[in-house]
């Protein structure tokens, strides 16, 4: 039983991440859509690229310390398509989020920034963390491990 519910739970997490990448694939030749994609060697590379350009700077390595775990991202813009692609894509997204373990939302106005990820608490990460922003029409979809401290540091330094 405990393992048909571990495998429910993974199964429910890959859905997710499915039906996120086959919006974004479905969308990605649409007239003013955005999507740019770093694997884990662009990721490698550009912690490479920080730490060598930026020795002893601490907001060079906090920005390390929190991007340690980070296999690959995905940036999907799509603020310069028209009204009708828009909608489509933000409705196809929340649906994709429906059910989705929402960390946070922040509003500032009428527009909002919704953070959802796999919380561990035993090992203080969040895992495949996607900042979603309807009203800028933009995701942000870091796929590996998260520090929670890392996050709380560079929060609190922007305060």
């Amino acid at each position: 039983m405990v393992l048909l519910m571990s495998i429910g739970n993974i199964a429910g997490r890959n859905v997710r991440k499915a039906q996120i990448a086959g919006v974004i694939s479905e969308f990605r030749g649409c007239e003013g859509v955005e999507v740019v994609q770093l694997g884990s060697l662009a990721t490698s590379a550009l912690r490479a690229t920080i730490r060598l350009s930026s020795p002893g700077d601490p907001d060079a390595l906090q920005a390390l310390s929190m991007m340690k775990g980070i296999r690959r991202l995905t940036i999907f813009e799509f603020e310069d398509s028209s009204e009708a692609v828009k909608k489509k894509i933000c409705h196809k997204l929340d649906k994709a989020f429906e059910g989705a373990e929402l960390l946070m939302e922040a509003k500032d106005g009428t527009d909002s920034m919704k953070l959802y990820g796999v919380l561990n608490e035993k090992s203080d990460t969040v895992s495949d963390l996607m900042m979603y922003a309807p009203g800028d029409c933009a995701l942000i979809c870091i796929f590996g491990k998260v520090s929670m401290d890392a996050i709380a540091e560079i929060m609190k330094d922007n305060d």
